[in-house]
């Protein structure tokens, strides 16, 4: 270093780096919070500290450590925040592609020797790749939020990701074609630029800040989550059903998407829960939930609705369709046999429907629904039963209690 100013900057980039290395390393250890990537982004800011440190020894002589060590470990670290990202989102990893982009990388930069006579190439070379990390970051982010959040929060949220690849990709450029510039906008031999050290710390601190909001959001969205899943079986809960079953009945409204709404009830649950116990009702439970989660379309909206009892938005369904449904769901639960301590226990299910009314608001058609089960309860069990109209419904209640 050749300046006093210039080893400020440097302490300050590695506290801030190796700040944010052990607050990662918390919330790996004693907050658990998305462990796998939290410790991939505190090992990029312990990598990142790495090569700085090692730019800082560079010289006009020969040193692969100084150089092309330097420019690897910051590489690497840029993968890291990839990982990481993956591992947080759970989207498949990147490994094999990212390894031979490194891979490639370093084969590039050892075709020249690592000195200042080369710097230009070897800069452009770290910037490309550099740029690419991080840019593939940013796409991998954007995909994994626009599920939970609307197209341009997520693209604002991702935004810093885009402008540091950006930011790569022009210092290539410039590079390229002015070559004398590269002791204003590159750490090639020595970090005696404010441009290049100021330039440095903004995009650690931005690069953490989009991780730490990236972790936090995952954590919001996995607490939303559970809340409005049932803990048994995994199933959507009731609380989730009435924001599903708006959505649903909005497209009805506006595009005359037919859909149908069914409640399964499962048939003497009380008598397995009493003859094998409640271990047996619970497993019971949770293969009747796999069991419809395999044999329902994935747009089709399963919940379990209360104790033995599981309710189903069909969207796209009309009520012929919906009765298939029914007879294909009754046929796979009656031919799957649960084995509980070398016993056997069978199922079955009562199943009621009704689809969507220009005259029924989702009140009634649950309600309807509801009657339907009953009724199938009411005529033997293991049976499928359908109601049009609340006056059908009333009428066949009277009728059934008399």
């Amino acid at each position: 270093m050749e300046n006093s100013q210039s080893i400020v900057f440097v302490q300050f980039f590695s506290l801030i780096a190796l700040s944010c290395a052990i607050a990662w390393t918390l919330l790996a250890t004693l907050l658990r919070i998305a462990p796998r990537a939290s410790w991939c982004f505190a090992a990029a800011n312990t990598f990142t500290v790495i090569g700085i440190l090692l730019y800082t020894q560079r010289t006009e002589a020969i040193n692969y450590l100084y150089w092309f060590v330097a420019d690897m470990t910051i590489l690497l670290g840029f993968a890291l925040v990839r990982w990481g990202c993956q591992y947080l989102f759970k989207q498949a990893l990147s490994y094999r592609f990212d390894l031979i982009l490194l891979t490639t990388a370093a084969l590039l930069m050892l075709l020249v020797p690592p000195s200042v006579i080369y710097a230009v190439y070897l800069v452009i070379v770290m910037s490309m790749t550099a740029a690419i990390f991080i840019s593939l970051s940013g796409i991998d982010n954007f995909r994994a939020v626009k599920k939970h959040l609307p197209l341009y929060y997520a693209a604002l949220l991702n935004v810093p990701f885009f402008t540091i690849g950006l930011l790569f990709i022009i210092r290539a450029i410039v590079l390229l074609f002015s070559p004398q510039q590269l002791a204003h906008i590159s750490a090639a031999d020595k970090l005696n630029s404010p441009l290049v050290l100021w330039s440095y710390i903004i995009l650690l601190l931005l690069t953490n800040l989009v991780l730490f909001g990236n972790a936090l959001a995952r954590l919001v969205f996995k607490v939303a989550r559970l809340a409005n899943k049932d803990q048994l079986t995994g199933l959507w809960n009731r609380h989730a059903l009435l924001d599903k079953l708006k959505q649903v009945d909005a497209l009805w409204l506006r595009n005359d998407l037919a859909y149908s709404l069914m409640v399964l009830d499962l048939d003497h649950f009380k008598r397995i829960n009493d003859t094998y116990g409640h271990l047996a009702g619970d497993k019971v439970l949770k293969h009747t939930a796999e069991t419809l989660q395999n044999t329902l379309r994935k747009i089709d909206f399963i919940c379990r609705y209360g104790g033995e009892e599981f309710l189903i938005i069909l969207p796209l369904t009309n009520k012929k369709e919906a009765q298939i449904v029914a007879e294909k769901i009754q046929k796979k639960i009656k031919e799957s046999v649960i084995v509980w301590q070398k016993k056997h226990i069978s199922t079955t299910l009562s199943i009621g429907y009704a689809t969507c009314k220009t005259h029924l608001n989702i009140e009634q058609l649950l309600q309807l629904a509801d009657d339907a089960m009953y009724l199938a309860k009411s005529r033997g069990r293991n049976t499928i039963c359908s109601l049009d109209s609340i006056e059908q419904a009333n009428e066949i209640i009277s009728t059934t209690r008399q």
